[in-house]
């Protein structure tokens, strides 16, 4: 029987309690001698663990064990986590938005570079023959005056 009226299950394993600790992305999960051996502790999977019931832990995490300590006066485990990685479950949808993004970026700045050079080829062409027009204007001009 639990001291701790917890319900929890980590990869099976029954938990009397989860704890927040003192640093940052830190997790205190405590199972109890009698429900839980330290080999069982021990084999958790906490890059992925399977978490059943109420728990604080973050569903979705990996966890990187830092400490496993033993405290004789409440006869329990208490093992020290800190987060590893986020799993962000199946991404496959998202990739082809990325890569359907991608694609029109490269597009656009295609179109742009299309635009970029038929600004450069129209304002050339505009510049020579606004040049041929001032040329045919001063020898026309000098011609007449002489």
């Amino acid at each position: 029987m639990s001291l701790y009226g917890s319900s929890i299950r980590i990869d099976g394993i029954p938990c009397g309690l989860v704890m927040r600790g003192s640093g940052n992305g830190q997790y205190l999960v405590v199972f109890e001698r009698e429900l839980a051996t330290l080999e069982q502790v021990e084999a958790i999977h906490w890059e992925k663990p399977s978490i059943e019931g109420e728990s604080i832990l973050p569903v979705g995490y990996g966890f990187v064990v830092s400490d496993i300590r033993y405290t004789a006066a409440t006869r329990s485990y208490t093992v020290v986590l800190q987060v590893g990685e986020q799993y962000l479950g199946d991404v496959t949808g998202y990739q082809s938005q990325v890569a359907e993004l991608e694609s029109a970026v490269a597009r656009q700045q295609e179109e742009i570079r299309q635009k970029d050079d038929t600004i450069v080829r129209l304002e050339s062409e505009g510049s020579r023959a606004l040049k041929e027009e001032l040329e045919a204007a001063y020898e026309e001009g000098v011609e007449s005056n002489g």
